[in-house]
């Protein structure tokens, strides 16, 4: 059983909520939140850590978690993440580091992860 597992990570409501009056959102595509387990390994090895998917979009993910995050923007990193029954693994940067977690924009995909990834965004989409 995962560590993390059936446990309700702190502010999850309040990072699904909507952004601050008067900040403007720059994403170029829908999120969609969705409740999966990632693993995040920086490129240069330096750091390995869990987290919970919060949500996901066809550009990127934003994934909280316990670890204590020393990232600059633009750090490169390969997540491993298992949403809806789907296995997905991509290379990313952090664009964002926040105290309980961190924004990520995926980097290329192969074909086969990019089909994975709009599989489970049509799959949240439909439920949403």
């Amino acid at each position: 059983m995962d560590e993390f597992e059936g446990r309700e990570l702190e502010g999850q409501e309040e990072r699904r909520g909507v952004a601050a009056e008067g900040i403007v959102d720059r994403r170029e595509h829908t999120r969609y939140a969705v409740d999966a387990w990632a693993e995040v390994m920086v490129k240069d090895g330096t750091m390995l850590f869990r987290g919970r998917v919060l949500d996901v979009s066809a550009g990127g993910c934003y994934i909280e978690t316990e670890a204590r995050l020393r990232l600059a923007p633009g750090t490169p990193v390969e997540i491993v993440f298992r949403a809806h029954d789907r296995v997905l693994k991509c290379d990313a940067t952090s664009r964002m580091v926040r105290t309980r977690g961190a924004g990520f924009l995926f980097e290329a995909m192969t074909p086969k992860v990019r089909a994975g990834l709009e599989g489970l965004i049509a799959e949240l989409s439909r439920e949403a």
